[in-house]
């Protein structure tokens, strides 16, 4: 009776660890490096290094950042009786400042493609205060970039540089792709 019940759950299970074992192989799985250099930096070796892993044909998702929020309407309801003066009401919606980077790695006809997209903001306030009740909204500073191009496993490969005239900021953007599977 034992045998029995040992080939059955052999025969109920085999199908499922063959599928698990498929599972394993799956797809190539890629760890994929940015390095961005701003300002003075973008000539030195330094910079913010972001590191994510992803698997072929799959977009990864890299968030790191602060909400902040910004008025967007105000109200003021109506008088409940004589000398109530009640307060005003603002709403706020909340701006994701930060880096904000989606990627997906694939091969196709023996070469490695990688898309991009890079979205690096920050908040200014404003240098003098508004006169009123409500304050200023912040200006977002925001350089975003988005590629598409072939990238040879295992060597850094500079995907965008941003020289903006009118900000005076400078940008490198460096992306190493390393297949680990």
């Amino acid at each position: 009776m034992r045998l029995f019940v040992g080939v059955m759950a052999a025969a109920v299970l085999l199908p499922q660890l063959a599928v698990h074992a498929q599972d394993r192989k799956g797809p190539a799985t890629y760890r994929v490096e940015f390095t961005i250099r701003e300002g003075r930096d973008v000539a030195a070796k330094g910079g913010r290094h972001y590191t994510l892993m992803a698997d072929a044909d799959r977009k990864a998702v890299f968030k790191v950042g602060n909400r902040v929020p910004v008025a967007s309407g105000s109200f003021q309801p109506g008088v409940g009786g004589v000398g109530v003066n009640p307060l005003v009401n603002t709403q706020y919606t909340y701006l994701d400042v930060g880096v904000n980077i989606e990627c997906v790695v694939s091969e196709m006809n023996g070469r490695t493609a990688m898309h991009g997209d890079l979205d690096l903001s920050t908040v200014m306030q404003p240098d003098a205060p508004r006169s009123g009740a409500n304050p200023p909204n912040p200006t977002v500073v925001q350089t975003r970039l988005q590629v598409d191009t072939a990238i040879e496993p295992g060597k850094p490969t500079v995907i965008g540089a941003i020289d903006d005239p009118a900000t005076a900021r400078q940008f490198q953007i460096e992306a190493l792709v390393t297949r680990v599977n």
